[in-house]
């Protein structure tokens, strides 16, 4: 008889706790990093760019003393709130001179998330820490290869062979910078089938940032730029709502869209901030007797048709934005308004024909003490759309922070490079919703978090249910600090979501495309053990039910993941391994958990079918400043002789693959 979901919960949440007995008592540090938001996210985040980031950050600190609020919100995740609240800190009581005074100001939690970022030097000590024009930077190689090798590789039907190579090189001084970056995917004949370069300047004078080649822009929410959004809902209860980004930022990850290619400059004279931005890029596209059907983003180019595609259609881009910032005592404000035209070289389904279009928002924020309001409406003249959002967030009490926002995004909406907050994709169209989030430290060792967001789709789906939908997500969060050396965090999901199926319609007697109502279930169960001051245990229990409501009755499908990981360093030597059991009806309910991977390389790792997987790194710094990593991984599929199909097909049940990588700090 087969073991229900309830027996299951019970089997799998025991088997944690047994594990997590094996502790030993000795000290270690604490659970507050960016690694909590990583194993809630799911494959829709945008995370590669967030470890870019988070790299350059670690390499150039904030200096916590000296930065204006503007600086400071280039840290992923502070919100506007706490900036203002260092900076009135910093007003009345002067420097702020450690991790646990900056815990009084921004809380516990915040405080060590983001300390490994900051500097806490005095301001004179800040001042002559770094002399002008010191050179840092650094050079990063990797390839990967996979045993045995796809189909495609093996029938020459890929074009190249059988090895992913990334290789970047970055140099800065504290005002002036460059990057290069290049990146050929298994499969692809070129090594440099993607290349990314800029040079960029910085913090002289009213020059806040300038970029000449790859990069990105992120204004108000998102809705008409938003490509600095790192995690788009789910990740946590606060955190994921409000768009955290710098106006302007050299472009640094390997994905291959998403970016603008030129120059743009961000000057800030006085209260005012004016970003300029110009771009010609080539993008991937279909096209159908002159006309583009759709613009790929994969970033794959293997095959003779793949490569075809590739670069095959021309992109413009130009705009400004302008925003003023006032302040007086505990008020802080910001409007600003966004004006951009693109135009591609051919014209484009999707706009009926039309090759491009402008596009115009207006933004504005505030925070008073402890609440900030936020808000952007965005137009698209080339569908005649609007679409908008708004919200508060505010410290209700002492360690509890509530968000409320509402968001009415037109289904003609179209931004080609918007990064809104949503519940399906991010491109600020065809949804609505009310969402309500809740975090509380109720104790110094627990925290409860909580998220409501009901969401409507205008069309459910253009080409097959052309009539609304809605639906609603709750989840529920609990982090518990058992002790220094232990960490529980719960999570729980419940869902309800339509999507368009073609069903037998009893009444009509014929097969018609109609929305089949499907109730998520989602529970999560892990725990960090630190076992001593080199030993760490990782372990997670999660399982996740479907049920699909069809008209000829439902369909229900299961999935449990169980894996325990074991992290040991001792000192030059990291090494980091885990073993996971899996098990689902099908991949509708596969479950997904980060993994560990090479320096800047984020995996979410979908979990689906009957199997085990195992996977093995091991980090060495021989010297200060150089790193080598390698990485084995492999699967072992009780329910399939073959992995993936087509020219992606691996003749194994249990296919592998290899990583190297080296990082070379200056």
């Amino acid at each position: 008889m087969k073991p229900t979901y309830t027996t299951r919960l019970r089997r799998m949440t025991a088997s944690a706790l047994l594990l997590a007995s094996v502790a030993s008592p000795a000290p270690a540090l604490a659970f507050d990093s960016f690694e909590e938001l990583l194993d809630r996210s799911g494959p829709e985040g945008t995370a590669e760019e967030l470890f870019s980031d988070l790299e350059e950050l670690r390499r150039n600190k904030i200096p916590l003393n000296l930065a204006t609020g503007e600086q400071l919100l280039q840290l992923p995740l502070l919100t506007a709130v706490d900036a203002a609240k260092i900076i009135e800190w910093r007003r009345k009581r002067g420097p702020i001179g450690s991790v646990a005074e900056l815990e009084s100001v921004i809380g516990q939690d915040a405080a060590r998330r983001l300390a490994p970022y900051l500097s806490f030097e005095l301001p004179p000590e800040a001042k002559k820490k770094e002399p002008p024009g010191k050179l840092r930077g650094s050079v990063i190689g990797r390839v990967y290869w996979e045993d045995p090798p796809r189909a495609g590789v093996k029938s020459g039907k890929y074009a190249g062979g059988n090895r992913h190579v990334y290789s970047r090189f970055q140099a800065a001084t504290p005002h002036f910078g460059a990057h290069l970056l290049l990146d050929s995917d298994v499969g692809e004949p070129e090594i440099d089938d993607f290349l990314s370069f800029n040079v960029y300047a910085e913090q002289i004078g009213i020059l806040t940032q300038a970029v000449v080649g790859n990069y990105k822009l992120s204004f108000g929410q998102g809705l008409l730029f938003g490509q600095g959004r790192y995690f788009f809902k789910g990740s946590d209860a606060i955190d994921g709502v409000l768009l955290f980004a710098p106006s302007l930022r050299p472009y640094n990850s390997a994905g291959e869209d998403n970016f603008l290619q030129g120059a743009a400059a961000t000057l800030s004279p006085g209260p005012f901030e004016v970003t300029a931005f110009t771009s010609t890029n080539k993008v991937d596209a279909s096209i159908k007797n002159e006309v583009v059907t759709s613009i790929a983003t994969g970033g794959y180019h293997r095959t003779e048709n793949e490569l075809k595609k590739k670069d095959n259609l021309t992109q413009e881009v130009k705009g400004v934005n302008l925003r003023y910032r006032y302040r007086t005592g505990a008020l802080s404000t910001a409007i600003g308004a966004t004006w951009a035209s693109y135009r591609y070289g051919l014209p484009l389904e999707l706009l009926d024909g039309e090759r491009g279009g402008q596009l115009a928002s207006v933004e504005a924020s505030a925070v008073y003490r402890d609440v900030q309001v936020f808000g952007e409406a965005a137009y698209a003249d080339a569908s005649d759309a609007t679409s908008w959002i708004c919200g508060v967030q505010a410290d209700l009490a002492e360690g509890i922070t509530g968000v409320v926002s509402m968001r009415d995004y037109a289904f003609e909406y179209y931004s080609p490079f918007a990064g809104a907050f949503a519940e399906r994709g991010d491109n600020a169209a065809n949804e609505s919703g009310l969402y309500l989030g809740l975090k509380a430290k109720v104790l110094d060792n627990l925290t409860l978090a909580g998220l409501y967001d009901k969401f409507r789709f205008p069309v459910l789906d253009k080409r097959y249910y052309a009539f609304p939908s809605s639906g609603y997500e709750a989840r529920f969060y609990v982090t518990w600090k058992q002790n220094r050396r232990m960490t529980w965090d719960v999570m729980y999901q419940h869902k309800e979501k339509e999507e368009a199926k073609k069903q037998f319609d009893s009444a009509t007697g014929l097969r018609a495309y109609m929305p089949v109502p499907k109730i998520t279930n989602r529970a999560q169960l892990s725990l960090v053990a630190r076992c001593s001051p080199g030993i760490t245990l990782k372990s997670r229990a999660a399982f996740k039910s479907l049920r699909s409501h069809y008209v000829g009755g439902v369909e229900s499908e299961e999935g449990w993941l169980l894996y325990q990981q074991l992290n040991w360093k001792s000192g030059p030597v990291t090494l980091k391994t885990r073993l996971a059991r899996f098990e689902t009806d099908s991949y509708a309910a596969a479950l997904y958990a980060y993994e560990d991977d090479l320096p800047l390389v984020y995996t979410i790792n979908a979990y689906y079918g009957r199997g085990k997987a195992w996977f093995i790194l091991l980090d060495l710094e021989p010297v200060k400043n150089f790193k080598l990593t390698a990485k084995y991984e492999t699967t072992w599929y009780d329910d399939r002789d073959v992995y993936s199909s087509g020219n992606d097909l691996r003749n194994t049940s249990s296919p592998g693959s290899f990583h190297v990588g080296c990082m070379l700090k200056f």
